[in-house]
């Protein structure tokens, strides 16, 4: 058997990901990718993904794409399997039969028997069961579960999206270094979070990328002064001051307002998530977990407010510290058209919320169920690991 590898991998309409998952876990010198008549047209942004994991991950890998085929015709689908083999037959090979209609998964199998006659070895034939974290060999032997790890850029490239960086800008690893702290008190306390929504509610004129504003506002409970103060101390503000009465001072940074006024609750959703720990394993529950980010999609740019992957399933967070529109139908279809892009129902979705769970509406919650949505309110933020924890591995709605 040869070290050099090589994946014959078949694509009859479905997703590009256990193909992914299979690139990045065996790192094949040669991909031949056989599809169906229909399915042809999608194979370009195959090669695009496997172009940019190539220079994301350092090695090097030649892809073949023969013209699409009758996704009925099994003896010709086998016979187009065995010609593939035979133009690299000192190659390790592995077909991947993942997202290949039923039809062609069975002349695949058909193949990969006949192959290992021929090459006098195995011809190695999986199936991935992404729903279950389980290796399906067929033919040969399967791998482990490892090869269900991936981060959220590798995610999103096998759906054809690329992440950009969200409102934080190049200011995110700061902000997770210096204001994080801040970010935990609020989650941990409810009422400072509700007492920071009264200062953020009051600022009409936000403060643009090239010009901090100074603020004086009247009407504030006297306990707000000290939570300003914690934030100052941590650099969210700058030039606190009070009269010694109900007025209170201080100038904010674009970035600053930004963290403020919602992506601190980004930031600690982001840090409960990367803090959980799955016993069985001995290690991180999450493979991955990001925060503050932007989706290209076409010519649109969405945000991603928390993304983590666990087990090759993607869960995504929209993350609200507003008033009313955090319980809109704006919001659930943003959250909604998000995850769309990226598998659909095989995406966790929660919408959290620093907002009591007195605000939303039943029909706001039965809207949310319709869509898949859990929806997380702010009693339950000083313990929102929980809650991420059971919706990667008892969720709510099954991701099928």
């Amino acid at each position: 058997m040869t070290d050099k590898k090589a994946v014959l991998t078949l694509f009859g309409g479905r997703s590009f990901l256990p193909t992914i998952l299979t690139l990045l876990h065996e790192r094949p010198e040669i991909v031949v990718a056989i599809s169906s008549k229909e399915s042809h047209r999608d194979l370009p942004l195959l090669k695009q993904a496997i172009d940019k994991y190539q220079e994301r991950h350092s090695f090097s890998c030649q892809l073949a794409t023969p013209e699409g085929i009758d996704a009925f015709a099994v003896a010709e689908i086998q016979r187009v399997c065995e010609s593939a083999v035979a133009q690299y037959p000192k190659m390790d090979w592995l077909f991947d039969v993942t997202g290949a209609t039923s039809l062609m998964t069975l002349a695949a199998y058909e193949a990969s028997k006949a192959c290992s006659i021929t090459l006098s070895r195995p011809v190695r034939c999986w199936y991935l069961n992404t729903a279950q974290t389980r290796v399906i060999p067929l033919v040969g032997e399967g791998c482990d579960e490892g090869i269900f790890n991936i981060n959220v850029d590798d995610y999103a490239t096998a759906y054809s999206r690329d992440l950009i960086a969200g409102e934080l800008e190049d200011q995110r690893e700061y902000s997770q270094q210096y204001w994080l702290p801040f970010a935990q008190t609020l989650g941990k306390n409810p009422h400072f979070a509700t007492l920071l929504k009264l200062v953020m509610d009051k600022i009409k004129s936000r403060p643009g990328k090239q010009s901090p504003k100074l603020y004086s506002m009247k009407g504030l409970p006297a306990e707000t002064y000290a939570l300003l103060e914690e934030a100052q101390q941590v650099g969210l503000l700058s030039q606190l001051s009070s009269n010694g009465g109900s007025t209170m001072s201080f100038q904010l940074s674009y970035l600053q307002d930004k963290f403020l006024n919602g992506a601190w609750l980004e930031a600690y959703v982001w840090d409960a998530a990367r803090n959980i720990k799955d016993e069985a394993r001995g290690r991180a529950l999450f493979d991955d977990c990001q925060w503050n980010q932007k989706v290209i999609d076409g010519n649109s740019r969405n945000e991603l407010d928390v993304a983590v992957t666990y087990k090759a399933q993607l869960l995504i967070a929209e993350c609200k510290t507003g008033g009313e529109e955090s319980f809109s139908s704006d919001t659930l279809y943003k959250l909604d058209s998000v995850a769309n892009v990226f598998g659909g129902r095989f995406v966790g979705r929660l919408l959290i919320t620093s907002i009591s769970r007195k605000t939303p509406s039943q029909e706001f919650l039965a809207q949310a169920k319709s869509r898949r949505i859990v929806v997380v309110t702010g009693e339950a933020l000083p313990d929102i690991a929980a809650t991420l924890k059971k919706e990667a591995i008892d969720p709510t709605y099954p991701r099928i």
